[in-house]
């Protein structure tokens, strides 16, 4: 059987129409699925911004602590040696995300697979785990790839000791956390999380398992809130 132009696009191809001309990727990810050189970009993008962030998150990590430190009554019965262990531990972990980045990267691309795959039962649609995973793979080059990298950009553009919060570090991108500068940093996590990324991610999630699947565009735009914006939610409580 002779291969058609779809399925014989190349993996890199089909990352650089999800960005261009989403469709077209998504056909050929239909006729062929294709994830690893998508998750690889994901991971290199992702572990840059990560290692760019390093001073930025050690400084804001640090304001934290002392936050909670001066206010949590839980931490009140530790010695000094105690706190400054606890302090120097949260410290050091800004210099590990960027190793932990393609674990990170991998379990979000799967958990949003097997939505999709949710997704698919219930509308009774055509599409399969592989299809779905490459799918949610390729997305991920912007709301995971390419997010962090131009976040961690800018955290290289700022002055580390301009980062005293989290909410510092989520304004830094523009999203509808610019809008109430003053929120709560639980209400600024939730509004932080809807970016231009998060936007884009989402409407290629809808725009993917319509084409991939032909499941409704309702039920497609409805799993795709849930991937993107639902795990905001679960972000929310651990907000500081």
């Amino acid at each position: 059987m002779n291969s058609t132009p779809t399925t014989n696009r190349s993996p890199l191809s089909i990352v650089v129409d999800t960005i261009v001309a989403p469709k077209s990727a998504f056909e050929a990810l239909d006729a062929r699925p294709r994830w690893l050189v998508a998750y690889l970009i994901v991971c290199a993008f992702g572990m840059v911004g990560a290692v760019l962030q390093i001073p930025a998150g050690e400084h804001a990590a640090s304001a934290i602590f002392d936050q909670r430190a001066a206010h949590d009554p839980s931490m009140a019965s530790l010695t000094p040696a105690q706190l400054q262990s606890a302090k120097s531990f949260a410290i050091i972990v800004q210099h590990f995300i960027w190793v932990m980045y393609p674990v990170v990267a991998g379990i979000g691309i799967t958990i949003a697979s097997l939505i999709l795959l949710v997704g698919n039962a219930i509308g009774r649609g055509q599409g399969t785990f592989a299809k779905y995973f490459a799918l949610a793979a390729n997305v991920a080059v912007i709301n995971y790839g390419l997010y962090y990298l131009s976040f961690g950009v800018l955290c290289a553009l700022h002055a580390p000791d301009s980062f005293r919060s989290q909410a510092d570090l989520l304004r830094l991108l523009p999203s509808l956390a610019w809008i109430v500068p003053d929120a709560t940093p639980k209400l600024t996590v939730l509004l932080g999380g809807i970016n231009p990324f998060t936007i884009w991610a989402f409407a290629l999630l809808a725009l993917g398992m319509h084409t991939i699947g032909k499941v409704s565009a309702a039920i497609s735009y409805f799993v795709a809130a849930v991937i993107v914006f639902g795990g905001l939610l679960v972000a929310v409580p651990f907000a500081q």
